[in-house]
């Protein structure tokens, strides 16, 4: 906000479009007010705004006739259900009406596009099933283009006509809620939208799959041995007699939503989620069918950590996120020993190599880091904040975020919490490495 109280967006962009126009053409960290914009930010923190009673006060710097503010005001109010309550103290009205109240103050400036940022998050959960209605049929009478902020996985499927799923600022897909919940892009977006059994994979065939220790036609085709991630919705899978379906398991867990019975099915270590709209006693044995068309393959995210601005220190380390682990210098320079004074020497052209200071390229597989619980132990080589997690069947899938932006991509069986701080340890036998430069800038 600036001295006035008014909202500041910063500029970030050299331009910025709106529906294939530019707002505003100007230099990167330009301030630019709500006033220049066609997009108006609906803020529905209501009680940073008691003192704002009525839709007028966006009109305060307009230059509008009485009369014009009021059929404006009456139009946004009747928009919102709200014009039998023109006169009423905002700090009277319900929680549902006091977000009416904000949306009022937003279109009554008649934008083009209306941010709405988490509008519902405040509401308990029957008021915002009833407030997701009201907001789909204001979006009718409107007629403008609503961008909808949710973390909520439900509210946007059942708000959205086009969903932009996005992670760490970037945009993993876009689609209609029915594309994205079909054919995710990834195992994020599996995973965000719509409960998932996502598991790994590999190719084993043409249009052949397996998981779970089994193999399974499919319809997506990759290439022969791919390493890929397996997606199966819970609906999209039968439970019939054990022995009758692909594969058999072991009911752990029943619990009644209603329409259907949620099951935790236990193959070998791994989970399966089912729903079903029947009956079934725990610690049943049971088969289940998983058809191709319910099997969506992705290409796999990460199976390796890959550091491209890692170098070695003057100790010999390998610093990745300035944190040093120790390494197998000998990798640098082929056939090569390390000597006492820290250098290598290769015996068949008695050549010494100085790498202190060299540039490398480090990889180190998802599944040779470990976790350290203890921050403060010496085995913590660096420290971060869990930032994603997936649950694999068997195995969860981390991203350890450390304070400078560096990512450490991991599995466990253990369960942790987004946040959570961990410690992160790599023994030196599971780190590669590769010069960056020549040979030769290394020579002695």
């Amino acid at each position: 906000k600036d001295k006035s109280g008014n909202n500041i967006f910063k500029i970030n962009k050299e331009k910025i479009r709106l529906i294939k126009s530019d707002i505003r053409a100007t230099k990167k960290n330009k301030n630019l007010t709500n006033e220049e914009k066609e997009t108006k930010l609906a803020d529905l923190n209501i009680k940073l705004n008691t003192l704002l009673n009525t839709p007028e006060q966006a009109y305060k710097f307009r230059k509008l006739s009485a009369k014009e503010i009021d059929n404006k005001v009456a139009r946004a109010l009747k928009i919102v259900d709200l014009d039998s309550l023109e006169d009423r103290d905002i700090t009277t009205l319900s929680g549902g009406q006091q977000q009416r109240v904000a949306i009022a103050r937003a279109i009554v400036n008649e934008p083009e596009i209306l941010l709405l940022d988490e509008p519902l998050g405040a509401l308990d959960l029957k008021m915002r099933k009833d407030m997701q209605i009201e907001l789909k049929e204001m979006h009718s009478k409107l007629g403008i283009t609503f961008i909808y902020v949710t973390h909520d996985q439900e509210e946007a499927l059942t708000m959205s006509d086009t969903i932009v799923v996005m992670k760490d600022g970037e945009i993993q897909q876009i689609g209609t809620p029915k594309m994205i919940y079909d054919e995710p892009k990834n195992a994020f977006v599996a995973d965000f939208i719509g409960e998932s059994n996502i598991y790994n994979a590999t190719m084993v065939g043409k249009l052949k799959v397996r998981f779970l220790n089994t193999v399974f036609d499919c319809l997506d085709d990759y290439p022969l041995n791919d390493k890929v991630d397996v997606v199966v919705r819970p609906e999209d899978i039968k439970i019939v007699e054990a022995n009758k379906g692909n594969l058999n398991g072991t009911i752990y867990s029943r619990i009644f939503k209603g329409m259907n019975y949620e099951y935790t099915i236990m193959i070998n270590k791994n989970e399966l989620l089912v729903k079903d709209t029947k009956e079934f006693e725990l610690g049943l044995e049971v088969g289940l069918v998983i058809e191709p068309d319910s099997i969506h393959i992705m290409q796999k995210d990460f199976v390796t950590n890959i550091y491209t601005d890692a170098y070695i220190d003057k100790d010999g380390f390998l610093e990745i996120d300035d944190k040093p682990f120790e390494c197998d210098l000998t990798q640098l320079i082929p056939d090569s020993i390390l000597d006492e004074d820290g250098t290598l020497f290769v015996k068949s052209t008695n050549k010494h190599y100085d790498v202190k200071g060299a540039t490398v390229v480090a990889e180190v597989d998802i599944n040779n880091v470990d976790l350290i619980d203890d921050i403060n132990s010496n085995d913590a080589q660096a420290v971060g904040e869990i930032v994603d997690i997936v649950y694999k069947g068997d195995h969860y899938q981390l991203i350890v975020r450390t304070d400078t932006e560096e990512d450490f991509v991991c599995t466990t069986p253990y369960t942790y919490n987004l946040n959570d701080k961990i410690g992160v340890h790599i023994d030196k036998k599971n780190i590669r490495m590769r010069l960056k430069k020549e040979i030769s800038e290394y020579e002695i």
